[in-house]
């Protein structure tokens, strides 16, 4: 070997290596699906479900249309109209202290049908009260969760009038909750100490800034699956119950601002928050999360 080719070897040899992109595998594992509810289970019979079930099983995904009355939706639907602010309350549980809200999040009916899915009793802690889209890109909720939830955990959107589809529609991908789930502490690891503690109003902002690498990485591994994403348009009281490793975003609007009249509800079983111990029970004895948190 010459001088000159020996000397590019040794340079090639010792310089800086491009830094390799992150990926889904990175970021994710597959949970022990002998803890997660009986629906994720890989052993389960599946000749007795019902039509709900084999749907929550198979695609992660209810659709319930006209499942809610006007009359259970008027209260809400007038409380909410005071509020003149598109993105809602800020707090994250304003459930608390809007018994309207707490009334529909809480529907007998739903709540049964949670449980249903689920295996057990579940309770509310999370609301989002926003009459334009949130625009959150593609992400699972459960890795926003301890790991001990485990797939206890269910979300729900409720369409409180028509669904412009101008408007930024929930989008999902059928079939995502068997994939690997994202992981928090992952997540976490590719960020700057300053991301992952950085806290305003109570409010934790990793998951913001973890989106300039988790995006990209779910995007690759959606077309690397070639599974089409689905938009949910729906019409008033229609209702759309997701599992908690469900891929899914708020799409982004083609009309700028354009509402889209909804709720957002989220729920965990009541045996599996042990970091949620404040609780509190309405008139018909379902459960909700209790936090120091005003309204605001």
């Amino acid at each position: 070997m010459g001088l000159a080719r020996r000397l590019f070897s040794l340079v090639a040899a010792h310089a800086p290596t491009a830094p390799r992109s992150i990926t889904f595998a990175d970021l994710s594992e597959m949970p022990n699906p002998d803890l997660a509810p009986p629906l994720d289970r890989l052993d389960l019979d599946e000749t007795a479900l019902t039509v709900e079930q084999r749907a929550w099983r198979q695609e992660g995904v209810v659709v319930l249309p006209g499942f809610l009355p006007n009359a259970v939706t008027d209260p809400y639907v007038a409380r909410r109209a005071e509020l003149h602010e598109p993105g809602g309350w800020r707090s994250p549980v304003p459930y608390l202290q809007v018994p309207e809200l707490r009334a529909l999040a809480l529907y007998p009916p739903l709540m049964r049908m949670l449980e249903h899915l689920l295996s057990e009793r579940m309770m509310l802690h999370l609301a989002l009260t926003g009459w334009v889209s949130t625009e959150r890109n593609w992400h699972q909720d459960d890795y926003l969760n301890p790991p001990f939830v485990n797939s206890w955990y269910a979300a729900v959107w409720i369409a409180l009038d028509r669904i412009d589809p101008a408007s930024g529609p929930f989008e999902y991908i059928p079939g995502s909750h068997r994939w690997p789930l994202l992981r928090g502490e992952k997540v976490r690891g590719f960020l700057t100490r300053s991301e992952r503690h950085r806290r305003d109003d109570g409010v934790n902002h990793w998951p913001k800034y973890s989106e300039r690498f988790v995006t990209p990485a779910i995007e690759t591994e959606i077309s690397q699956h070639g599974t089409q994403s689905r938009i949910f348009i729906g019409e008033r009281g229609d209702v759309l119950i997701w599992h908690g490793r469900l891929m899914h975003r708020g799409s982004v609007p083609v009309v700028p601002g354009r509402e889209r009249r909804s709720l957002i509800t989220h729920y965990s079983g009541i045996g599996h928050r042990p970091d949620m111990p404040e609780r509190a029970w309405d008139e018909n004895g379902e459960s909700y999360a209790v936090f120091n948190i005003p309204l605001h």
